[in-house]
């Protein structure tokens, strides 16, 4: 009888540690960082309250800075392949608008990847203040 107790405590901690996230930072809304395993899947995720334990990826790791603002999130990120570590050498640059709601279809109009100079142009041509920095950095 003790070996099936051990047992099936086992197999229930096995099975929380493979639904449980890492890193499951709240950003704003029903936007959030979540890492699944380790700091270099982190990803910028969309979770409605009615979504139960999904997170649907909006841009995919290694996302390492983002800000907000109410109207937009910017966020830069290194590419990241399973089991390789993160390219550190490149840097891409998103923006989102914020709305209530996520259309995974037309990704809310995610705007992105982008270099540094696209960027900075991008926000300026949608009028995106000089005042909204990148608030959050993660280093693994």
């Amino acid at each position: 009888m003790k070996i099936q107790s051990l047992f099936l405590i086992l197999i229930w901690g096995l099975i929380q540690s493979c639904t449980s996230l890492v890193i499951n930072d709240h950003l704003v809304g029903n936007y959030y960082l979540t890492a699944p395993d380790d700091g270099n899947q982190l990803a910028l995720t969309y979770h409605a309250p009615d979504d139960g334990g999904t997170y649907g990826i909006i841009i995919s790791g290694t996302v390492f800075a983002v800000g907000y603002n109410k109207r937009y999130l910017i966020a830069k990120q290194h590419p990241y392949e399973f089991a390789m570590p993160p390219d550190t050498t490149i840097t891409k640059y998103y923006i989102l608008s914020l709305k209530d709601s996520f259309d995974f279809r037309t990704m809310n109009g995610l705007i992105g990847p982008m270099t540094k100079n696209q960027f900075i142009l991008k926000r300026h041509e949608l009028g995106i203040p000089d005042s909204l920095t990148f608030t959050k950095e993660y280093k693994n």
